[in-house]
């Protein structure tokens, strides 16, 4: 009688624990506006996922695997100097950088980020 006891609980906890899975999904970020050939290109949810690629050109593509359904914050930037940090002068990146805020859902394959270079926008 403990074995078909035991049983319905070890089916329940299954059950629950296949409900509690997100839907995930792959991601396709096309980064524009790299200022040159040089260093990395950097990108990093707030969901723990990450990726990185040497800079060849003026874009880049990149894929963050397994992003989880609902809001999440993208870190994208260019680091030139290869240094693997956002560097800053008086609290402003000097590397070109974006901050994207985003809705994934199941059928978010693929977007467009452009890099700013905000020393520019701090000076106005």
């Amino acid at each position: 009688m403990k074995t078909i006891g035991f049983k319905w609980v070890a089916l329940f906890v299954a059950c629950v624990c296949a409900v509690s899975v997100s839907a995930q999904s792959d991601l396709t970020v096309k980064v524009k506006n790299i200022r040159s050939a040089k260093g990395k290109v950097m990108i990093a949810a707030d969901k723990g996922q990450y990726a990185m690629l040497d800079a060849t050109g003026d874009t880049a593509t990149l894929v963050l695997k397994e992003v989880p359904e609902g809001k999440c914050k993208l870190y994208v930037y260019h680091d030139e100097n290869g240094n693997y940090q956002l560097d800053r002068v008086d609290g402003v990146p000097t590397e070109n950088c974006a901050i994207v805020d985003l809705d994934m859902t199941v059928e978010a394959k693929t977007i467009d980020v452009e890099l700013a270079d905000l020393r520019n926008k701090a000076k106005k």
